[in-house]
């Protein structure tokens, strides 16, 4: 599938990773593959989010989601950096309670971004809370 990485040593996380910083992320992308960049809030860096093709067996293939610091900004994001063209899914490792279902489509010889919906904006919609 690409970049991303799997082991089976169990569903633990693998240890705190410190910031990125600029241009330190290395993609592999061209006519045989894209990549896919995941942007998310503060509340879930460290975690670990895994990939799948679409509607295909999770297998295992995760990436952190890291602090990520480019010119004055930050951001956290978690970075697939091969990956063949098509639909994927993406999640927290593992799914269950607390987790997200985001749907993708990597484009061959681009860089597709895509944002987990913020956890306080997805609990106001369900609540039907006004959203700011």
């Amino acid at each position: 599938m690409g970049s991303g990485h799997h082991h089976d040593d169990g569903p633990g996380p693998e240890g705190p990773l410190g910031p990125s910083g600029e241009a330190c992320v290395v993609l592999d992308i061209g006519p045989h593959a894209g990549a896919l960049v995941v942007y998310t809030d503060v509340d879930l860096a460290g975690a670990e989010i895994e990939i799948r093709p679409g509607a295909g067996t999770w297998l295992g293939t995760h990436t952190a989601v890291r602090e990520r610091h480019g010119g004055r900004r930050v951001l956290y994001a978690g970075v697939f950096g091969s990956l063949a063209a098509g639909p994927y899914d993406v999640r927290l490792k593992g799914g269950g309670p607390g987790s997200f279902d985001l749907a993708v489509e990597v484009v061959a010889g681009s860089v597709t971004e895509a944002r987990v919906p913020s956890r306080a904006r997805a609990s106001a919609q369900l609540s039907g809370a006004p959203l700011g």
